[in-house]
């Protein structure tokens, strides 16, 4: 059987096992290993916190991921992630249902549950939309250069002269 349990003080090991996994890494907006100190100062903030809510996904009596509600007026974000052993396995999108239904029962003031998503975190695009979950705009990023590198570089196309053609 599955379903969620709201996390404990006993959970700060397990969260910081799964938040370090080589593929959960992978799949986060920030990719770096997060240190133990780190941890413990955002997960003491987390459970104190009345705009947090974090809970364990458990079948039967094994903790398989964990996911977290950042709860903004009338919205909520949902961050998730399951263990590496049970992952492919259905879990990620049961979760996200158990998650939609807990909101409903517990959380009515809130409206609207946002998720952001790596592309290339299929499996958790799959989750989203299996529960139906709309994909609402893609953002682009470009990282700087110094001007140096810029010039170096030489590109120029028709956006970038002055006047702008026409």
């Amino acid at each position: 059987m599955l379903f969620l349990r709201k996390v404990t003080n006993e959970d700060i090991d397990l969260l910081f096992t799964w938040t370090n996994e080589a593929s959960t890494r992978l799949d986060s907006f920030r990719s770096d290993q997060i240190d133990y100190e780190e941890h413990k100062e955002w997960f003491e903030g987390m459970i104190n916190s009345t705009e947090q809510r974090q809970y364990i996904l458990m079948s039967d009596s094994e903790a398989v991921g964990q996911v977290r509600l950042s709860i903004k007026d009338s919205e909520a974000e949902i961050n998730y992630s399951i263990s590496e052993p049970y992952r492919r396995n259905g879990y990620g999108k049961e979760m996200i249902r158990l998650i939609k239904q807990k909101v409903r029962d517990e959380l009515p003031y809130v409206s609207k549950l946002i998720a952001k998503v790596k592309p290339s975190n299929v499996a958790s695009v799959y989750c989203f939309e299996k529960n139906q979950f709309e994909e609402k705009f893609q953002q682009y990023e470009y990282a700087m250069k110094n001007d140096k590198q810029c010039s170096e570089e030489g590109h120029k196309d028709e956006a970038d002269t002055a006047g702008g053609g026409g």
